[in-house]
């Protein structure tokens, strides 16, 4: 029996080979809920300008700062509004940006930035001339006066948004804020900007206000909380308003690309969340993580950001049906194995994006071996992982993120290992085998790093052999091994070497058959032996090591995929005499007992056993057991009888006519001669003592 190739989303899918989608979040975005800050909310009363004026020297700040607060925050309530009396209260505001108590700190930065938000922001930040103060009093006209302080230069504001920035980075300050008004107030600055032109003096002038900006909203983005609250479409098409849409100039070519590397950030800590997949898909993020791969794979922290992201929604497929589209974003991605080799952070996430993306289309398969050539720059880079997780040594390549500037989230990162890279990659390459075309050209083309990977996947094995521990090696590393061994009819002929290797691995297979801890790498190292047993000179190795009598017993297991894989193994062991012989009678106690258990729904599984004892009908059976086997399949025969009466069913006839090859071909009872070596049946009693006269007897 030649086993699947394994599957894409389903569970089993007959002659194919297997494709592991990527497992779930944790290896994706290093989503930390447990770790994240959590908030709750404050109510505080509002107050007219004359108590704050009044007040403004009084002993307990966090109670006159959460009051200017409201005050600023409710602008277009307050009608009647002195203007001296606004200058003073925000200028105190301002001093208490560096007050020693937090939650006062926290407060003076939302009244400052509310307070500011009440000038035409616009005119003060990129004016030199007059800052008018909008207002709207009781008649609902527009009133516009100057400010003459001091206080209004844009020097302040930017302060305002660097000490913010940095007290941002405090998860003790981000569990302060009670509510999205920080937010808030950031976004209608956000919104605000919008209306400038994008010409290069401007451009170069709002990018500091950009890049701190979205600093503060990425930091905030990392409460869970707060992340829920900026999920919405009016928040991140504002965001999706200043990713890539900046015209590139030289003069502000690093600000620009530190903005869109904050973005990118602050997209990444959002896409933790589980609307976030909706979100960015109805809101044109998708296409402009597209535009990011095509235009800036040089930049590594801007890349590292949305790899990220990406490798995130790489679980949607509607998602990855955007990516695929860009063929040049796709031919990019897959180059970082070659150009990004040593950068774990990259190349987990760029195999762990590609293996999802392998596992929904069969396309990316092809583009990645054939039109990019990439598949030998995969190989090189399981090559360098697999070197540092067998032989751990001290590289000479070191890797420069953890001084780089997005180095805020390098201990998240560091948690993870060479291991986590192979896993990743191992899956690329088992997807990519699913095709047979590449199989075939792999195996003719490639025959030396054919049995060079397969050497260094059982040595994975040898390693990795803690089940509950090491759950995802041992199953990516068989299934890749099931793929390639799909391919391979008969072991390279005057290759001792490499037919050690397929010894080794026939004998180190049986250590993740025979247990019961995990029955889904049972069943992955069930099809690889099932590829190995159809190669005669390995089934003599399969009984030499007993893993055969193993398998035999596991027939009588509880899970139908684990009994399905078993048969395979034995449909193609009985193939050889000598095995037949031996297990004769022990294979047909298990494959009779199956086919009472089996139902019509698991007609897969019995025409595997019928096969199966088609093929011991000519072993010599006594009479015992041609009337066990006899009684089982007539048995079954009628269960299906009754289903097809109904509707036909050409499956179930199939089967049926399994079932009535084996009733024509039972031996009638007879008398087996017992001579060494003879094994002929007689019909008479009379007939056997003829025969032993004849022929034993000198």
């Amino acid at each position: 029996m030649n086993p699947e190739k394994k599957l894409t989303l389903n569970k089993i899918t007959l002659n194919r080979p297997l494709q592991k989608i990527g497992l779930p979040p944790k290896i994706t975005l290093n989503k930390q809920l447990a770790s994240r800050p959590q908030s709750s909310k404050i109510d505080i009363q509002s107050v007219n300008i004359n108590w704050l004026v009044d007040n403004i020297q009084q002993e307990n700040k966090l109670e006159w700062i959460q009051k200017c607060y409201v005050f600023f925050k409710d602008w277009t309530q307050n009608t009647e509004c002195n203007d001296q009396g606004k200058e003073q209260i925000l200028k105190q505001s301002v001093q208490l940006l560096d007050y020693n108590d937090l939650q006062v700190r926290l407060y003076a930065i939302k009244a400052a930035l509310f307070g500011f938000t009440t000038l035409n922001l616009l005119e003060l930040l990129f004016q030199k001339q007059a800052k008018p103060l909008l207002r709207r009093p009781k008649s609902g006209s527009k009133i516009q006066e100057q400010l003459p302080s001091l206080l209004y230069q844009p020097q302040q504001v930017l302060a305002i948004l660097q000490k913010t920035a940095q007290l941002s980075n405090e998860n003790v300050f981000v569990n302060l804020i009670n509510d999205n008004s920080l937010s808030f107030v950031l976004f209608r600055i956000l919104k605000l900007f919008t209306q400038l032109p994008k010409d290069q003096p401007t451009t170069l002038q709002q990018l500091p206000y950009l890049n701190l900006i979205f600093i503060i909203i990425k930091n905030i983005a990392n409460n869970q909380k707060e992340a829920q609250k900026l999920l919405q479409p009016t928040y991140i098409q504002l965001i999706d308003t200043y990713l890539h849409t900046f015209p590139f100039d030289q003069t502000y070519e690093k600000d620009l690309l530190n903005l869109y590397t904050t973005i990118t950030a602050t997209l990444r800590n959002l896409a933790n969340e589980n609307n976030s997949v909706e979100m960015y898909l109805q809101n044109g993020i998708i296409k402009k993580l597209v535009i990011s791969m095509v235009s800036y794979s040089n930049n590594y922290e801007l890349i590292l950001n949305t790899l990220r992201i990406m490798s995130r929604m790489s679980l949607s497929k509607e998602c990855c049906e955007y990516f695929l589209q860009s063929t040049e974003a796709m031919q990019n991605i897959s180059s970082f194995f070659k150009t990004y080799q040593t950068n774990i952070y990259i190349i987990i996430r760029a195999s762990f994006l590609l293996a999802n993306m392998t596992t929904y289309f069969e396309g990316i398969r092809q583009l990645i071996y054939y039109k990019f050539n990439q598949f030998g720059d995969i190989l090189k880079c399981f090559d360098y992982y697999w070197a540092k997780e067998i032989a751990p040594q001290q590289l000479n390549q070191i890797d420069q993120f953890s001084q780089s500037k997005a180095a805020w989230d390098f201990q998240i990162l560091q948690s993870e290992k060479d291991i986590d890279a192979l896993i990743r990659i191992i899956r690329l390459i088992a997807n990519i085998l699913t095709i047979e075309q590449i199989g075939l050209d792999i195996l003719k083309n490639y025959s030396n790093e054919y049995r060079i990977l397969i050497s260094k996947l059982l040595k994975l094995l040898q390693k990795n052999t803690a089940i509950s521990k090491q759950q995802e090696i041992i199953s990516c590393t068989l299934s890749c091994l099931s793929n390639l061994t799909f391919y391979e009819k008969q072991t390279f002929l005057n290759d001792f070497e490499y037919k050690n290797v397929k010894f080794e691995l026939i004998n180190t297979l049986g250590h993740f058959i025979i247990q019961n801890e995990d029955q889904e790498i049972c069943c992955d190292g069930l099809r690889v032996l099932s590829n190995l047993s159809r190669q005669k000179d390995l089934i003599k190795q399969i009984m030499k090591s007993r893993i055969s009598e193993g398998v035999i017993v596991l027939l009588d297991s509880n899970s139908r995929e684990v009994v399905y894989y078993c048969l395979g193994v034995i449909l193609n062991l009985l193939q050889d005499s000598e095995f037949k012989k031996k297990e004769n009678i022990n294979i047909i106690d298990y494959i009779t007992q199956v086919l009472n258990d089996c139902t019509t729904n698991e007609n897969d599984i019995a025409n595997l056993g019928l096969k199966c004892l088609i093929l011991l009908l000519d072993s010599n059976l006594n009479s015992e057991y041609a009337t066990k086997i006899e009684k089982a399949v007539q048995s079954f025969g009628n269960v299906c009888d009754q289903v097809l009466k109904v509707k036909e069913n050409n499956e179930l006839s199939n089967t049926r006519q399994l079932i009535n090859q084996i009733i024509n071909n039972i031996p009638e009872e007879g008398f087996p001669c017992m001579q060494p070596n003879c094994g002929r049946i007689l019909k008479t009693q009379k007939e056997l003592q003829d025969h032993i006269n004849r022929r034993h007897k000198l």
